[in-house]
């Protein structure tokens, strides 16, 4: 994870502050399991300091996206979800019931043979996405 000391010098060289509504939205992430809509960050945001409205949280997310602090996924379930950067690389599993999202630290495309594919064609990806869908244990036994 990105510490303060670094988050600030990446805002102070893009011209930014890391004021106190950016440093509650980091450290509600940074404390948290998995990545989280606009809406449960805004929700875990007002259990700190509920003087913080949805439009600036919301605001201050996109910033911390175009920074590169923050990652936001957009997964096929309809939203998009954010999480720190700077984190072991990892991939998703998404209930389709109830929506929950979870990390896994696996990674099919490291341990492809298939890579050798890309250089044969002289390609170099700079990222990729893998998630997995299906029904989370809790969604399961409700059936």
């Amino acid at each position: 994870m990105i510490n303060k000391f670094s988050l600030e010098e990446i805002l102070k060289n893009k011209g930014y502050k890391l004021t106190q509504q950016r440093k509650v939205i980091i450290d509600v992430l940074g404390n948290s399991n998995g990545p989280h809509t606009a809406n449960e960050i805004y929700s875990l945001v007002n259990d700190k300091n509920s003087g913080i409205n949805f439009s600036t949280i919301y605001r201050n997310l996109e910033l911390l996206v175009r920074l590169g602090i923050v990652r936001k996924l957009n997964l096929s379930n309809g939203y998009n979800h954010f999480e720190l950067t700077g984190e072991k690389h990892h991939h998703h599993v998404i209930c389709n019931k109830c929506g929950e999202v979870k990390e896994i630290d696996i990674c099919p495309f490291m341990d492809m043979d298939e890579r050798d594919k890309l250089e044969e064609i002289d390609f170099q990806p700079t990222e990729h996405k893998f998630e997995i869908y299906g029904l989370c244990s809790r969604c399961r036994n409700k059936e």
